[in-house]
């Protein structure tokens, strides 16, 4: 079972028509071909004076300054476009993250206060008593992928053996089962480790990533790890472990496409800021159908020649 030609032309319709500049950028870039310069271009659109990435990068809270965790959303893309260290984007993004760096808390402060004055999905409130928002309860999100972009932009950072020492110890003290942001972040560190700390990592990963992932497909609407979260493409580490439910879901993301051509995020901000969603949750569906046609590829379930 593959994506269909007519599934094909209503996802790429829905993201020329719908979809931010950034994702039709990148689209065309993965697709049919297109500048990478102008998806770079359209990156650092996003990328404030500081370095660091806001502008509602990450739509679900409406921030235009800099915030840690845009800039990881930043910096995903920039690994996405095979980026090197020594590209601009990269270096003012990890000159920023190095200023945020908060030595009380040992790591860095997802969103600022300042999120509480835009609109913003509930999760991303800051609560000023506890010091930080609602996703942040526990170390590993998002400091773990944080010292993953060190590992591959700046691997000789002085204090990188410490972040890393720090992270190791956060991951191997969880209480199973291991949140599921707490584990993408860890398996974007374990891309870019090496040695025991990979080994290590993994290990704790594996053994953990069929309690985290949601292996029912019925619930595969609900906000939940799903396999293809975890495992986008046949090389990732953990593919052989979910196999059995990556190709479930495989079908079952097939049949959830849209009439209208894009994929539905499994969320909404529960009546926060109701103006405000539409505009999110249209920038998600963008995001969502060029992700989703890129696992597609990845797993070859395109099996038509691409229209150039």
């Amino acid at each position: 079972m593959n994506l269909s030609p007519e599934q094909w032309k209503k996802a790429k319709d829905y993201i020329r028509q719908h979809a931010r500049p950034l994702e039709q950028k990148l689209f065309n870039f993965h697709f049919e071909e297109g500048s990478k310069d102008e998806a770079i271009h359209e990156l650092a659109c996003y990328q404030n004076e500081d370095g660091g990435f806001g502008r509602s990068i990450e739509p679900d809270f409406r921030l235009d300054s800099s915030s840690p965790l845009a800039t990881t959303i930043g910096l995903q893309k920039a690994k996405e476009l095979k980026l090197p260290a020594s590209h601009p984007i990269v270096q003012k993004a990890m000159s920023y993250l190095q200023n945020e760096f908060d030595e009380e808390n040992e790591g860095w402060n997802a969103v600022p206060k300042e999120v509480n004055s835009v609109p913003h999905a509930p999760w991303w409130h800051f609560d000023p008593e506890r010091g930080h928002c609602g996703v942040q309860t526990t170390w590993a999100n998002p400091n773990a992928e944080i010292v993953g972009y060190f590992h591959r932009f700046q691997p000789d950072h002085p204090r990188l053996q410490e972040w890393t020492e720090k992270a190791v110890s956060e991951l191997t003290g969880f209480i199973e089962p291991i949140d599921m942001h707490d584990f993408l972040c860890y398996e974007k560190l374990l891309n870019e480790v090496n040695g025991k700390t990979k080994s290590t990592v993994f290990k704790i990963l594996s053994t953990n990533v069929r309690k985290t992932v949601c292996t029912d497909p019925a619930r595969w609407n609900e906000y939940v790890a799903k396999p293809l979260q975890v495992a986008n493409e046949p090389s990732s580490p953990f593919y052989e472990i979910l196999k059995d439910v990556i190709e479930i879901q495989l079908g079952k993301e097939l049949e959830s496409q849209h009439p209208d051509g894009f994929w539905q995020p499994t969320w909404s901000w529960f009546g926060h800021y109701e103006e405000t969603w539409p505009v999110a949750e249209t920038e998600w569906r963008g995001i969502l159908t060029v992700d989703m046609l890129r696992i597609f590829q990845a797993y070859h379930k395109i099996a038509i020649p691409f229209e150039r």
